[in-house]
């Protein structure tokens, strides 16, 4: 072979695998560039929405403290939420928490941190309250739900129980297992 075809054929050769070479590492650079970071796109302070029921009459509202919504996943974090529930046929009941995490579609609510549920009567006395360190709340089904250890207090009773199931619009409490009830005894003149 003349030398001048050995020289062609060298950098042919150079040319191409120096080709495949940088296609290689561009892919690996965008591939690793693809991955979306979990930082805020916006957030509020001192938030507020409510939502509507379909007769225009409201159904819960929401306030946070902080809230900072995140688009690789289209979620919201909130800081300090404070929820009212409002039922039609009785008064609302209140949810608040350290910390809140809200889907995508605004169907599930994740409390975290002292989880508070409660029920105050036309006075303002309060006649329900319920704690427990988390709880999932399904805005749209009227429910909460937690598998964490709960308690309930009215007037006169303490439950104390792991898990509970809470129907709104029903008023009704689930506990699920290892109930504890202390009634108070009423004194009698």
């Amino acid at each position: 072979m003349s030398q001048r075809l050995i020289i062609v054929v060298f950098l042919i050769i150079t040319a191409l695998g120096s080709t495949w070479l940088l296609n290689v590492v561009s892919k690996q650079k965008a591939g690793a560039g693809s991955t979306e970071v979990h930082e805020p796109d916006y957030y509020m302070e001192d938030f507020t929405t409510l939502t509507m029921r379909e007769d225009g009459t409201p159904k819960s509202s929401l306030y946070a403290v902080h809230m900072a919504h995140f688009p690789d996943n289209d979620t919201s974090e909130l800081l300090q939420p404070e929820m009212e529930m409002y039922r039609t046929s009785r008064l609302p009941l209140y949810v608040r928490a350290d910390k809140g995490w809200v889907t995508s579609n605004n169907e599930v609510i994740l409390l975290k941190g002292n989880v508070q549920l409660w029920e105050d009567d036309e006075s303002g006395e309060r006649i329900l309250q319920v704690n427990t360190s988390k709880a999932k709340v399904l805005i749209d089904q009227d429910y909460a739900e937690t598998d964490q250890p709960a308690t309930i207090k009215t007037r006169r009773t303490t439950i104390n129980g792991i898990g509970l199931r809470a129907f709104f619009e029903d008023s009704r409490l689930e506990v699920l297992k290892d109930v504890h009830t202390y009634i108070e005894q009423k004194e009698i003149l």
